[in-house]
């Protein structure tokens, strides 16, 4: 009885076995037979490196916008005499030509004159100084506040 059970086990085992070696040299040899894909390297050297402003370069600028809005900023008297802190904070989105493309307050001064007073201000200009070269439309912003020294 033994005997059998190995004799029938070799019967189905063995066979099964070396469908598995043949397998997995079908496998082996279909896999070798893919080409390896190199990514061409003229691309890469022609990709440029984003050119980041120098910190200097971007305090000299955002010094510049501020200097030509507050010029134009007409700020409301009586606000500033009862609330000397009063202080509002407007991102303004600039494209590479200085033009102003949007327009966000994160922080407002509680005082609708005062905030509509600093956005009056920005709309009077419609356009800021030539951003330093490396500029990002879409990331970079200028922070523009009014406060009491925007004079």
């Amino acid at each position: 009885m033994v005997m059998s059970s190995v004799a029938l086990m070799a019967l189905f085992v063995l066979p099964a076995l070396a469908q598995e070696d043949t397998e997995v040299d079908q496998v082996k040899s279909m896999l070798e037979g893919i080409p390896e894909i190199v990514a061409p390297q003229a691309e890469q050297a022609q990709k440029k490196q984003a050119v980041n402003p120098e910190g200097m370069a971007l305090d000299a600028y955002f010094r510049a916008c501020r200097k030509v809005v507050h010029a134009r900023f007409k700020m409301p008297k009586k606000i500033l005499r009862t609330s000397p802190s009063v202080e509002v904070f407007f991102l303004v989105s600039v494209d590479l030509e200085g033009n102003i493309l949007g327009v966000t307050a994160p922080k407002r001064s509680g005082f609708r004159a005062w905030d509509a007073a600093a956005l009056d201000a920005l709309n009077k200009v419609g356009r800021l100084p030539v951003p330093p070269q490396g500029w990002s439309v879409a990331d970079d912003k200028v922070l523009i506040p009014f406060n009491r020294h925007s004079r």
